[in-house]
């Protein structure tokens, strides 16, 4: 602390201890006195109290609006996008780094599609093997269009 401060500090220190020096109470000195309640001032109350009710009569009211608070975090306005702002437009640089999801994406893809391709070769070979059977079944001599070689 520079010099000027330390005097500046020092000098209010000493006003505060003399001004609470004098407004303390010394511990052999009475507290001044207190004011009794005069005979006429009691009066004064008693007729105050005796007077009738006011007439006035307040009725209470439906409110016509509402109130919604909403706690905001903590320098929300700064980490938060307006509303307003658009998304930037044009060429963006790629992002760096490794995105997880995008490839759980694709491998989730991949297997999607060959379950697919499976399920149809198998669908298609029943279909196959079913009207083989059908076309054995006939009777010589039939003639249906979907029996190959008849």
């Amino acid at each position: 602390m520079s010099a000027l401060r330390l005097a500046i500090v020092l000098a209010l220190v000493l006003v505060a201890a003399n001004v609470s020096a004098q407004t303390a109470p010394v511990p052999g000195e009475a507290s001044p006195p207190r004011r009794e309640a005069s005979p006429e001032s009691v009066d004064r109350v008693r007729a105050a109290l005796e007077k009738p009710p006011s007439k006035l009569t307040l009725q209470d009211r439906t409110p016509d609006f509402s109130v919604h608070i909403e706690k905001r975090r903590p320098m929300q306005d700064i980490f938060d996008i307006p509303p307003w702002q658009l998304e930037p437009r044009g060429w963006q640089p790629p992002g760096v780094g490794f995105d997880l999801l995008s490839v759980v994406r694709y491998v989730a893809k991949a297997v999607s599609d060959a379950k697919r391709a499976h399920d149809e070769r198998v669908a298609h070979d029943e279909v196959l093997s079913a009207i083989a059977e059908y076309c054995a079944g006939l009777p010589d001599g039939a003639r249906v269009q979907i029996c190959p070689g008849r």
